[in-house]
């Protein structure tokens, strides 16, 4: 029984069909969401589940049907999948399965499971090869659908339906988006609001009067315009430089998504003894004008908005980790730069290079999640070690402690000179992120020239005034005292 049992899990198919399941639900739903990976990986999970059950019960044919009930509970009813989040919870964190009978299609996956138990692999290496896949199925089963993917919310649109207020947003889950919250008591309590909401969001709403009164967005800004006398004037708004914090201050959680901080959609309508006005805003939520004409920016809460879960504009703004990055791999470049004008050696120039590159190889492969690849993770750090040697054996002749104490200042001074544009941006003291960007460029440029020009000035010997005169050469009968002498 034992033997069978090794057999099943570390089938050729077992072995394959786990790492399709790992490849699926962990590369291929994120690049391809959709109906064919998620049902992929049921499928999958069906053909895998049965042979690691049976590592515990000893009963092939009890485990397929257990494996089957549960696959059934958890997909038609809401305690099955309840149950289901729980687990998973407890062992991936916080995770949600959905209850979808349509998943129920990859049954047949359990017939193809027996399968491969009734036809065994090859005898040898048949428990070796099991003792090294059965870690392997578990992660592939646990991990499966563990946690689904989240998309963050975004309000694009907005209406007003008969004292209603209904905002129109994308994100939500992968199978489960939620297309909208609504109040009915002027934006002090929402509900979600599954019913189809008009696609394309309006950039101009008017009360009807009299009087009339007409509102409208502009396009790029978080900011709303009122038409007063035959004019427009702004009612609302958010300046370009704490907009231009806010936008930062959204990360988006993958490379090829985006977080819009802009007004993108308007509506007003009457409610009560006056009219209320909504925006969509974004990522950033909404603002919405009660009936007393004051403006409130409500920002995402559990389910819907709430004036305390907007971002404050007062926080402090939050650049990307690669700004820090390339100040330090420019600091660098100002360093090595300064060294390479001080040694005048060719191959000290080119290990600095080298050294440089391999570092820039560093940065780039271990940028996880991004792009991690530990091929080039290893190149780059020969590369730098390669360099780091070759900058040592070159200068060994030459160098002196005070070339490499002004080439690893002026890496110290050109950071933070980088850097400190993007301090100040953050308390509020530079208002434009491309002002600090611009400033932080020109401190570079000046403090590596400075140090360049410094260490040019030099004497050329600057690195070798200790080293011995041979005898024979000027310097040495100067110093021998072959000049004239005067007599006293």
């Amino acid at each position: 029984m034992r033997n069978s049992a090794l057999a099943w899990i570390g089938h050729p198919l077992t072995v394959v069909t786990a790492l399709v399941l790992l490849a699926n639900d962990h590369l291929f739903k994120s690049l391809w969401p959709g109906l064919v990976t998620g049902k992929l990986s049921d499928v999958a999970g069906l053909i895998v589940a049965p042979p690691l059950l049976n590592l515990l019960v000893r009963l092939p044919r009890t485990a397929i049907v257990v494996t089957g009930a549960a696959f059934t509970l958890v997909k038609t009813t809401a305690v099955g999948a309840a149950l289901a989040s729980q687990a998973w919870t407890l062992v991936w964190g916080p995770s949600q399965i959905l209850a979808d009978p349509t998943d129920l299609v990859a049954l047949p996956a359990l017939y193809f499971a027996w399968w491969i138990f009734t036809h065994p692999g090859p005898h040898a290496a048949r428990r070796a090869r099991a003792v090294v896949v059965i870690p392997l199925v578990v992660l592939a089963v646990t991990a499966t659908g563990a946690v689904e993917y989240s998309k963050p919310y975004s309000a694009y649109a907005a209406d007003v339906l008969d004292g209603t207020i209904i905002v129109a947003t994308v994100g939500g889950t992968q199978r489960s988006p939620v297309t909208g919250f609504a109040s009915n008591d002027a934006g002090r309590t929402w509900s979600a609001w599954q019913v189809p909401v008009p696609r394309v969001p309006r950039t101009s709403s008017c009360v009807p009067g009299p009087p009339d009164r007409c509102y409208r967005i502009v396009p790029g800004r978080l900011k709303v315009e009122e038409s007063r006398d035959g004019r427009w004037v702004t009612a609302w708004e958010i300046s370009p430089g704490d907009q231009d914090r806010l936008a930062r201050a959204h990360v988006a959680k993958r490379p090829e998504e985006t977080e819009i901080i802009e007004s993108l959609g308007i509506a007003t309508g009457k409610l009560g003894g006056g009219h209320v006005v909504v925006v969509a805003n974004g990522a950033d939520g909404i603002v919405l004008r009660d009936t007393t004409g004051v403006w409130r920016r409500m920002g995402w809460a559990e389910v819907g908005f709430a004036p305390s879960a907007a971002m404050p504009l007062t926080a402090p703004g939050r650049f990307d980790r690669s700004v820090p990055v390339t100040a330090l791999l420019a600091a660098l470049a100002a360093g090595l730069m300064t060294l390479i004008c001080a040694m005048r050696i060719v191959g000290f120039t080119v290990s600095a290079i080298a050294l440089w590159t391999g570092i820039l190889m560093c940065c780039w492969a271990t940028n996880w999640p991004v792009n991690f690849d530990p091929p080039a993770a290893l190149l780059g750090v020969m590369v730098a070690a390669i360099g780091a040697v070759g900058m040592l054996l070159s200068s060994v002749d030459r160098s002196s402690l005070r070339l490499w104490a002004i080439g690893t200042a002026c890496t110290f001074f050109s950071y933070h000179a980088m850097m400190a544009p993007f301090y100040a941006w953050s308390d509020g003291r530079l208002q434009d992120f491309s002002v600090a960007v611009r400033l932080s460029v020109v401190l570079w440029i000046v403090s590596a020239s400075v140090s360049a020009l410094a260490v040019i000035r030099l004497p050329k010997r600057a690195g070798n005034e200790d080293a011995p005169i041979p005898a024979g050469s000027p310097e040495g009968d100067a110093g021998q005292g072959t000049g004239p002498r005067h007599l006293g």
